[in-house]
């Protein structure tokens, strides 16, 4: 861009100094100096649409670059969003199939209490190993548990 500017100063310049030896072949000095001063300002006027043109263009990335920054940043929140609700449901299942099976433990003591008679219910959750801790019955290795 500085260099149209330039050039259109030269051409002016250059014009100017062309206007001399053009007398000599019967050419009026105010025509050639209104047509120096016309390609001038021609110069100058292209040289300004181009830059102006370069600023359009500028302005233009600027926006697109802007604009997929903000994409990519909704994209990434949204990633991060539904990778947190996903986790919570995770756990949230975790939880559920934890109590079912614990649910399904207390019903298989149930029906064992059940079997060996009505004197004896299941007091607690089941042991580590399986066997209910019974109120009144046999419990953990043969032991006799008292409830307190």
């Amino acid at each position: 861009m500085r260099f149209l500017i330039a050039f259109a100063a030269v051409l002016g310049y250059a014009s100017a100094s062309a206007i001399l030896p053009l007398a000599h072949l019967g050419i009026n000095a105010g025509d050639a100096q209104a047509a120096a001063i016309d390609a001038t300002v021609a110069a100058q006027d292209h040289a300004r649409a181009a830059i102006e043109g370069n600023l359009r263009a500028n302005e233009a990335a600027v926006q697109w670059n802007t604009e997929a920054v903000r994409q990519a940043a909704e994209a990434s929140r949204d990633i991060n969003e539904n990778a947190y609700w996903n986790g919570v449901a995770a756990s949230q299942n975790v939880v559920a199939a934890a109590q079912s099976q614990a649910a399904a433990l207390n019903g298989i003591a149930a029906a064992r209490a059940g079997l060996w008679g009505a004197h004896v219910a299941p007091v607690g959750p089941v042991a580590a190993w399986g066997a209910p801790l019974l109120h009144g019955g046999l419990g953990i290795h043969g032991a006799a548990l008292r409830a307190w």
